[in-house]
């Protein structure tokens, strides 16, 4: 009796499963995601019609795509003979598109023996009649269906991901910044001494405030920021990345371009590139759990790894040619400012354009986040190394390393942690960070330039030159000084070898 039960449990089971009528689509994951859709790109998506009763027919079909800015419709058709249903659409803007599509059944008069695939095989469905489902059967046993207006509604909807493809104007992009970058930590090199280097080591304090304000300040105000504009979890965690990712040799141009300590600038970058290592992941299991299982995070090591390096090539570079070639040196050092401008001008125009597509995706809300990030780093900065520092080159460096942040990482990060699109839509945030970064400096070089032109133009003219003359003369110094002592230790060589052969 209780075998015979469970066979009727069975068996009721499976025709409930059987009128369970709904539409199973290929190539769709769990999460009834379509992921195998390209930006820009025409795509179809094709489906059949399962598991509902003989007795009904479809009768009409609609679509209801509510972003069509981003999905265009170009064409719906239904086989009835396979009940197969065929989408021909065009994505426009990456990200995730619902669609629904609904079905107008009805009963129909003539009778039909339909096979359905189940997952563990496939049987013929019990015949089902008119006269043995009517409308309360069908009500009750298809819960999918919705009776409305004399006809049995599905309405069944599909989340089509819509992926960005990288393009060569991409790669260009990349490949102008870093070396951009890599020419202008150069420059750098050819300007550093290593006496004050050892200095900035051996007077930490500089050193401690531009590291607590890296590695634990900004990280806590991305946490923050988070708080007060509710951010989703995907915006969060790509700000969260964004701040616990510090380095960069972007700082130590701004830094040069704004008459700051470079030398403090470059030692702190690369410290706070090594403590990276470790601060990194410490702050995405502290405060990213609330976003993303710790378990799925993949940290881009060898990424870091390579940023560091590209740090201290061209830097060590630069201190070999100051020490052993110091006219070439002071040359190239010349390009320092140019470079500056260049990589300012580059990342606001072309590096804005490229990336126009992000804020189609992303709301202001989130704009604003984003900015907020640098800027109040830099901001934060600036009060704490006031307090604590009054050296002006000093402050002005801490101020730009705070804020700076080395978005690249962040970007690879979210690539290795999210499938697309949901890292395009993640990996929106240290893009505008990026983009929101040299504003400020933008406007204080503008600022400074028109300052000195106003000042230089109506009152301090012959100051201006004479003070023009006299900068200029400790660096013409600086090389006969390398180049008399290269010549005395020539010379003293040359001594000694006649001594030892008299």
């Amino acid at each position: 009796m209780k075998r015979q039960n469970i066979y009727s449990f069975i068996l009721l089971l499976n025709i409930g499963l059987n009128l369970s009528c709904n539409i199973e689509f290929d190539k769709v994951d769990k999460l009834n995601i379509y992921r195998d859709v390209y930006e820009r790109n025409i795509f179809n998506i094709s489906g059949q019609l399962k598991y509902c009763p003989s007795s009904i027919i479809v009768r009409n079909i609609s679509l209801l795509n509510p972003l069509l800015k981003r999905l265009s419709i170009i064409n719906l058709t239904y086989f009835i003979e396979t009940h197969h249903i065929n989408i021909t659409a065009f994505a426009r803007l990456i990200g995730f598109a619902p669609l629904t599509i609904q079905l107008y059944l009805q009963n129909q008069t003539d009778y039909r023996s339909i096979e359905y695939s189940i997952n563990n095989g496939t049987f013929e469905q019990i015949k089902c009649s008119k006269s043995s489902l009517n409308h309360n059967e069908i009500v009750e046993n298809c819960q999918m269906l919705k009776y409305e207006n004399g006809y049995y509604i599905l309405r069944q909807t599909i989340n089509i991901a819509v992926k960005r493809h990288q393009t060569i104007i991409d790669f260009l992009f990349t490949s102008v910044v870093m070396f951009l970058v890599t020419t202008g930590i150069l420059c750098i090199g050819c300007g550093l001494e290593i006496e004050q280097l050892i200095k900035n080591i051996r007077q930490p304090l500089p050193l401690i405030v531009g590291l607590i304000c890296q590695i634990i300040y900004l990280p806590l105000l991305s946490f923050i920021i988070k708080k007060i504009f509710q951010l989703d979890n995907s915006t969060s965690l790509g700000l969260l990345s964004t701040a616990s990712s510090p380095g960069g040799g972007s700082s130590n141009i701004y830094t040069a371009l704004l008459s700051g300590d470079v030398d403090l600038s470059v030692t702190l970058t690369f410290m706070s590139t090594t403590f990276a290592f470790g601060t990194f992941p410490f702050w995405v299991w502290i405060l990213g759990k609330n976003y993303i299982d710790f378990k799925q995070v993949k940290f881009p090591w060898w990424n870091m790894f390579i940023s560091l390096i590209s740090l201290c090539i061209p830097a060590l570079t630069g201190l070999l040619l100051r020490r052993y070639r110091p006219v070439l040196a002071h040359r190239i050092g010349r390009f320092l400012n140019p470079i500056a401008i260049g990589y300012l001008v580059f990342i606001l125009t072309f590096g804005v354009y490229i990336n126009m597509y992000i804020f189609h995706i992303i709301d202001l809300k989130s704009i604003i986040a984003c900015c907020f990030l640098p800027w109040f780093g830099f901001i934060g900065g600036s009060i704490v190394s006031l307090i604590l520092i009054r050296d002006k080159k000093k402050i002005i460096a801490i101020c730009i390393e705070t804020g700076v942040q080395n978005t690249g990482v962040a970007i690879v990060f979210l690539r290795l942690t999210f499938p697309q699109p949901e890292s395009d839509v993640a990996l929106a945030n240290p893009i505008l960070v990026s983009m929101a970064i040299p504003i400020p400096f933008l406007i204080l070089f503008i600022t400074r330039s028109i300052m000195k032109k106003f000042l230089f133009c109506r009152k301090f003219l012959p100051q201006n030159n004479e003070n023009n003359i006299e900068n200029e003369k400790p660096e013409k110094n600086l090389i006969k000084q390398l180049l008399n002592e290269t010549n005395n230790e020539e010379k003293q060589q040359q001594e000694q070898q006649i001594g030892q052969i008299n």
